[in-house]
């Protein structure tokens, strides 16, 4: 990252590959990436939505970490799958701890105690974490571990830069994905995109080289698809879900 906040050429080329994942393997083969560039080891990629299970598997995306810490941590009971830091805020965070971070609250829990013995048996004394608030309240949140020096603030900046791109990555991925659960056609999906961005009609079907009469018939069925009878509460509903902003 130099001066003004621009990626070096290395850094350049996993912004690319983090715009050009197209799935979650294409997203945990950046991770893989993004680990080797920052000298970490494991990683944890946490599930925007709520779980209600006590298990830290089921918060998880994607990970690396060995099966022995989760079961280990699962064993404690009564820890949060992430920082409470994170969800104190609505904003977008990043920032890095070292497992020393945790000895005055471990005075006070044997639980955190406990939890700071499990992360220095599996080589996770240091990390950072990345954090992406979405439209509906929800986070994901990235976590890096490992055994190095703290990053310096120029490593941080560009943790945090890239983190977050890979973070609104896989928003993009889950968006597409609910939209494919409606039954919506990739041509339908650009027609809703456009027609939210103040496009109309005829602007769309030159877009798209489409006639007219065929953008008509795509409005109308992402109403159907939408449960909507305008094309107006379309654009409503999709934005209620998260598809469109």
């Amino acid at each position: 990252m130099d001066g003004n906040g621009v990626p070096d050429d290395s850094g350049r080329d996993l912004l690319i590959r983090i715009q050009a994942a197209d799935g979650l393997a294409g997203i945990g083969t950046v991770i893989g990436l993004l680990l080797r560039r920052f000298r970490f080891d494991y990683f944890k990629l946490f599930a925007a939505r709520s779980v209600s299970s006590g298990s830290l598997r089921e918060h998880l995306v994607l990970t690396n970490v060995p099966s022995t810490f989760i079961d280990g941590f699962d064993a404690i009971g009564g820890l949060p799958a992430a920082p409470i830091r994170i969800f104190d805020t609505s904003d977008r965070l990043v920032y890095q701890w070292h497992v020393s971070d945790l000895t005055e609250k471990a005075m006070a829990s044997p639980q955190v105690g406990r939890l700071m013995t499990l992360l220095e048996g599996h080589g996770m004394s240091q990390g950072a974490y990345a954090a992406l608030p979405t439209l509906d309240g929800r986070k994901h949140i990235f976590g890096v571990y490992g055994e190095r020096a703290p990053l310096s603030p120029a490593e941080l900046d560009e943790f945090s830069f890239l983190s977050i791109h890979l973070l609104d990555r896989l928003e993009a991925l889950e968006k597409l994905r609910g939209w494919q659960q409606t039954g919506m056609s990739s041509l339908e999906i650009e027609c809703l995109i456009m027609t939210a961005a103040g496009l109309d009609t005829a602007a769309i079907a030159q877009r798209l080289s489409l006639s007219t009469r065929t953008v008509n018939y795509l409005h109308g069925s992402l109403c159907r698809k939408l449960g909507t009878d305008r094309l107006e509460h379309a654009l409503t509903e999709a934005v209620r879900l998260g598809y469109i902003t």
